[in-house]
């Protein structure tokens, strides 16, 4: 909910409504029990009898825990029936075996009274947190003293006010008992402040409340519909609901003032609608930083829902704007939030190093490390030790990999490792993880084109990946978003027309048919550049005879070739859909050539010497290798790089590409067009 409990207030809470966990003092006159024929709350209280016994005291010990700080309060109901003689009573008494010290937060009385609220403050000397408590502690002086001393409803809290949090100023709230819908207190905010202090000294607390909280212009924000229990010394904090208002920026990294890189600024967009989706104008939407400055901190929505303000920061790390509206009748209280990566320095490649290990703009001095580069729909990462912990990382910043000066990778900084022993470990996922950071909301799409829904998606719901280039997909879908991330949500489009999308090095996505590289310059050879590498045929998946059942007709497709190499390896499939012979023909013929042929899986360690850039994921290498029988171009799938040498590189090859597994998955399904 939008009210939730932070600092709990309550230390110590007795119903005094049993006697178990206490111990009593022994003796033939006294006695330490609970008691049902008279309380205060509850099922009854806890007391102590003592009677024509000289002199004596009586109460029942139980170790309690009385927190630390100042403005403690402890809160008791307390009933004395004298009935001979002068006994003393107090409601409780506080005592450390240890030191012999004592503590008496109340009053010693004489007199019979009926039950009355007792309250008092914990000295500030009292450092320590446990202590032993007498409850209704009773002593006697004279013989004929007799007395009953009852406690109920003990209460230790850290203090008699409740706080409300995340508050601005003119925002009022107000406190409520639950059980006839008193008002208990309201309290507004001041200026400068963000809290309010409603104090509960006039009620029985722990005790079950509601809130309400109002915009500055008296508009209900929010009353909570279920209740709470609530206790002096309690923090509750007010978050406005993420609702109709969303965020965008022109850019998504900026400097520091005082770097050289530019830009440094971010204009930061908040865009406010009606819950029919409409444009909201006229609101005033506050604007704040935990990193460097906004300027203006407020500003009205024009024509079109918008406020503008302007991101500058002297540091670098996460800035994340936050922007809130306070609400009215028309449009309930929400929040937004963005985040701009402040880089410390721009970065600058420097072909005379192997590698250059950049976080938000810090070039780090690293001891070993390691990245991947992967074909498209597989993800990548890094790891990097360095020697010592440095205070200017930036957990979840953006990393920059560059080798001879060129950049490589582009990640997130998720995991940070560090020893005793020394020594720290970074790691993280590449730049194409921001999509799981945004959570597209209901979206129903009817009848709209794959690049239609994924420009919408990354519009309406900015989360640091922007659009690149997407190609004209002519496939007409209807699809409900509900709820999911960005790359689900995405990932799911591009399964239904077997499209691809990629992320760049820039946070650029990328959406086509095929990825599919060319012919590269580079070529390994077993003797000249190969270090260690070995081949692997695949036979499992390969079929060279064929039989496709279609509505009504069957085709079959076979290679004798392959047969008398392979033997006779059949395989069924099925596309209903199709009722034209030729085309199941078609069908059958093009599904038999994708699986006539076995997979080759080579791993190869080589030594690289080619430029950057001469070869890359989904580009084909050329290989030769008599000892482990490869000759010939096979594509990468998977380039891994140690960051302690810039000319080793790690290969996965393939014969097979992932368009042909794509493929091979669309004519198990066929697709709806048979002419195809």
């Amino acid at each position: 909910m939008p009210v939730t409990k932070t600092t709990a207030g309550l230390i110590f809470y007795d119903e005094c409504d049993s006697a178990t966990g206490y111990e009593g003092f022994s003796g033939s006159n006294k006695t330490f029990l609970a008691y049902t024929d008279t309380k205060h709350s509850g099922s009854g209280c806890l007391g102590s009898h003592e009677w024509n016994y000289y002199p004596n005291v009586e109460a029942g010990q139980k170790a309690v825990n009385l927190g630390y700080g100042n403005g403690r309060r402890i809160r008791v109901w307390h009933k004395v029936n004298k009935v001979g003689g002068s006994p003393q009573f107090l409601p409780m008494r506080f005592r450390k075996y240890s030191t012999e010290d004592v503590f008496d937060p109340f009053s010693t009385e004489t007199s019979t009274h009926d039950w009355t609220h007792q309250k008092a403050t914990i000295d500030a000397w009292q450092a320590e947190s446990t202590w032993w408590l007498w409850l209704c502690y009773m002593w006697t002086t004279s013989g004929g003293d007799e007395g009953y001393n009852y406690a109920d409803h003990l209460v230790i809290s850290q203090s008699d006010n409740l706080t409300i949090t995340g508050l601005v100023q003119g925002q009022k709230a107000e406190v409520y008992r639950s059980s006839d819908n008193a008002l208990i207190g309201s309290a507004t905010c001041a200026a400068g402040q963000t809290s309010v202090s409603i104090s509960l000294d006039s009620e029985d607390y722990p005790l079950q409340c509601y809130l309400k909280v109002y915009a500055t212009n008296g508009t209900t924000l929010i009353e909570t519909t279920s209740s709470y229990e609530m206790c002096g010394g309690d923090s509750w904090a007010w978050t406005a609901g993420a609702g109709t208002l969303t965020m965008s920026s022109d850019v998504d990294v900026i400097y520091r003032q005082a770097a050289t890189g530019t830009p440094k600024t971010a204009n930061v967009v908040a865009n406010l609608k009606t819950g029919a989706g409409g444009n909201y104008p006229g609101a005033s939407i506050l604007f704040t930083t935990v990193l460097g400055s906004v300027s203006p901190t407020s500003d009205t929505t024009d024509a079109s829902g918008n406020a503008h303000t302007a991101l500058t920061s002297t540091g670098h790390g996460l800035a994340v704007v936050k922007a809130n509206w306070l609400g009215d009748a028309s449009v309930p209280a929400c929040s937004a939030y963005y985040v701009v990566h402040v880089f410390y320095e721009a970065e600058a490649g420097d072909s005379s190093k192997d590698f250059q290990f950049y976080a938000e703009g810090i070039e780090y001095t690293f001891v070993s490390g390691r990245y991947t580069l992967n074909e498209i729909g597989a993800p990548n990462d890094f790891e990097v030790e360095l020697s010592d912990w440095v205070s200017t990382i930036t957990p979840n910043g953006l990393v920059n990999i560059y080798r001879l000066g060129v950049k490589e990778f582009h990640g997130i900084l998720e995991v940070i490792k560090r020893s005793i022993l020394g020594g720290v470990k970074l790691k993280g996922p590449d730049v194409a993880k921001l999509l799981n950071y945004g959570v597209a909301d209901t979206k129903i799409y009817s009848a709209k084109t794959p690049q239609y829904m994924i420009n919408d998606l990354l519009t309406s719901f900015p989360c640091g990946i922007t659009v690149g280039t997407l190609g004209v997909c002519a496939a007409s879908l209807t699809i409900t978003i509900e709820t999911e991330t960005l790359q689900q949500a995405i990932a799911r489009i591009c399964e239904l027309v077997h499209w691809h999308y990629r992320v760049d090095l820039d946070r650029k996505l990328d959406f086509a048919e095929s990825f599919t590289g060319g012919i590269s310059a580079a070529e390994f050879e077993e003797g000249v550049n190969i270090i260690d590498g070995e081949g692997e045929e695949n036979y499992y998946p390969v079929a060279n005879w064929v039989r496709m059942r279609g509505n009504g007709i069957t085709s079959t497709k076979q290679d004798g070739t392959k047969i008398s190499e392979q033997g006779l390896l059949q395989m069924p499939a099925f596309n209903k859909t199709i009722s034209d012979q030729a085309t199941l023909d078609t069908a059958c013929q093009a599904l038999l050539d994708m699986k006539k042929t076995q997979e080759e899986t080579i791993p190869l360690e080589a030594w690289d010497q080619y430029a950057p850039g001469t070869f890359g994921p989904e580009d084909y290498v050329t290989v030769t290798s008599p000892t482990a029988g490869l000759s010939g171009t096979y594509q990468i799938r998977k380039i891994e790089r140690n960051l302690t040498d810039a000319e080793w590189v790690k290969l996965d090859l393939s014969n097979r590409t992932k368009t042909w597994w794509e493929l091979d998955e669309i004519y198990r399904r066929m697709t709806k067009d048979v002419s195809i």
